[in-house]
């Protein structure tokens, strides 16, 4: 049944074995044999034949495809509350807050947060992330509209008011397949004992839960973090700023974290938000590598000496590891750490796709930004990176439909403007690309330099000039990547090679994708550029890429 929920789910998509093997059988050590016994087994309940399929098609050398019609599921076709796909589901919602100044949201956001992570150590419960619940924030929207969108059977929502030294927070389980209400309670605290009250609130909801969705299983483990109401108050804060992911919302969440770690020291949440402020800022380029991943390591170690089992410190420093460090093994024995220990985090999925996309190893890391996708699918972001192991892969036309899906439900998230307009260029679309850089607009460096380098292919020459002088404009009052420049300067190409080479000098987190990334495709030929992919030490790397 797993085997063809998994092919109903990429109907018309050819599914390699690897990718099957991964998803279905969970890495556990299975002969391809096993596969083919349950596609013949499959085939004769369903009244399938091989040489004339119409379930289920053999691709030779390739995998599987399911050329049935898939008619998707319907909220009342779901089942028991919880019970949506093959695992009991929740999200939790937004909580609302009620006080009368309106100056709570990061103290709701962080409850809210607080509660995903402890129901994301109940075993055989699908947890959606906190970044997908929040597109339901401030929106009059129906639990049942909102349980088909997440892919879950249940919801729980709540409310804070915080008056004077008084804290009230309602909370509610809902079954999301019919609007029912499952539970409620009511939760009365002093202000300055909010850690009690978050016990308080987790015990009880864990309690719900469990006997609703999940009977007879237990909680993993829950470390208390810090015992300090001030220093979780500050993380809380720095959990809201980090969400925005842009460079403002960076630099006030380090901020926070660090107030947090100065007040207790043994904080590992905080460590690791340190690290991840540290990795995103450099990654997403906003700071050269080498002013910040130093301290985001020590960071990140600092919270394993602290809590071994951290599973968001492993996905942190196998990002690290892998894109920065280019050690490959050990970024991969960090991920593979996260995920057993927490097989729905998203961020830990995405990031390993990263590096498998790095890596060449296309098939497993679109499974991987599925399974992200999953657990968080309705963050723009997490949806926009399955795209890129597409792209990598030469699929661009499934890349160019995920960016288009995205944009289509949030037309200003200029990140898959950028690389919808990316494969527009593999495409030969130029004049496509360009209107899609320029709408990602003029304080993104990376779009801006594409938007140099496409005018200056398409011989708009005043075009391409005003793009470099906006480039240089922007790295007045902040810090330009080497990739930046070496797009922006792509009609020079020993200048290009110069910034290129600088980036490998820097480490600049986005040079190992270089090895896979078909804007590279006319240096491959170079061996000045061969000899910097031989520095990453890539395995297999030369075998992987396929042709364009």
């Amino acid at each position: 049944m797993d085997l063809l929920v998994y092919l109903a789910r990429h109907p018309g998509e050819v599914v390699s074995k690897d990718r099957i093997l991964e998803h279905v059988w969970q890495k556990r050590f299975v002969a391809e044999s096993v596969l083919s016994r349950s596609v013949a087994d499959l085939r004769r309940l369903l009244g399938d034949e091989a040489g004339q399929p119409r379930v289920i098609e053999t691709i030779a050398k390739r995998g599987y495809r399911l050329v049935a019609k898939v008619d998707p599921l319907t909220p009342a076709s779901r089942g028991s509350a919880g019970a949506v796909g093959t695992r009991p589901s929740i999200s939790v919602l937004p909580f609302l807050d009620l006080g009368p100044s309106r100056d709570q949201e990061y103290f709701c956001d962080g409850l809210a947060e607080e509660l995903t992570n402890r129901l994301a150590q109940l075993r055989g419960l699908r947890v959606v992330a906190r970044t997908s619940a929040c597109a339901f924030k401030g929106r009059a929207v129906d639990i049942r509209d909102i349980g088909r969108q997440l892919g879950v059977g249940a919801v729980i929502e709540g409310s804070v008011q915080r008056v004077d030294d008084r804290v009230r927070v309602t909370v509610q389980l809902i079954d999301a397949t019919d609007g029912c209400h499952l539970w409620s309670g009511r939760f009365d605290h002093a202000a300055g004992d909010v850690l009690a009250l978050e016990d308080e609130i987790a015990d009880a909801v864990l309690s719900q839960v469990r006997g609703a969705l999940v009977p007879g299983t237990l909680a993993r483990g829950v470390r208390r973090q810090t015992s300090n109401p001030a220093a979780h108050d500050l993380y809380w804060q720095g959990r809201h700023h980090t969400s925005r992911r842009d460079r403002a919302g960076l630099v006030r969440a380090l901020e926070c974290y660090e107030r947090a770690v100065a007040l207790d020291a043994n904080y590992a949440a905080a460590h690791v938000g340190i690290a991840e402020c540290g990795v995103l800022t450099a990654f997403l380029g906003f700071a050269r590598p080498s002013e910040v991943i130093p301290g985001a390591k020590a960071a990140v170690e600092r919270a394993l000496c602290i809590d071994r089992d951290f599973a968001a410190a492993h996905a942190v420093l196998a990002h690290e590891s892998g894109m920065f460090e280019w050690r490959w093994e050990k970024a991969e024995w960090h991920f593979g750490k996260a995920l057993e220990l927490s097989p729905d985090l998203a961020l830990a999925r995405l990031w390993y796709s990263h590096l498998l996309t790095a890596l060449g190893r296309f098939d497993e890391a679109i499974a991987q930004a599925e399974r992200a996708c999953e657990s968080d699918p309705l963050d723009p972001g997490t949806q926009m990176w399955l795209g890129y192991p597409h792209y990598c892969a030469r699929q661009c036309d499934r890349a160019v439909q995920c960016y288009l899906g995205i944009l289509e439900r949030d037309p200003s998230f200029a990140p898959a403007r950028f690389h919808l307009g990316r494969a527009y260029e593999v495409q030969g679309e130029l004049e496509a690309a360009v209107e899609q850089f320029r709408l990602a607009g003029p304080e993104f460096p990376l779009a801006v330099a594409c938007l140099a380098d496409a005018s200056r292919r398409l011989g708009r020459h005043e075009d391409h000039r005003r793009a470099v002088e906006q480039l240089k404009r922007l790295a007045r009052t902040g810090y330009v990547s080497s990739l930046a420049w070496a797009r922006a300067h792509a009609g020079e190409p020993d200048t290009r090679l110069q910034w290129i080479t600088r980036a490998f000098d820097e480490r600049e987190g986005m040079v190992p994708l270089l090895a896979t990334d078909p804007y590279a495709d006319s240096l491959r030929d170079a061996p000045a550029f061969r000899a910097l992919l031989d520095r990453l030490n890539l395995p297999g790397r030369a075998a992987t890429l396929p042709v364009g």
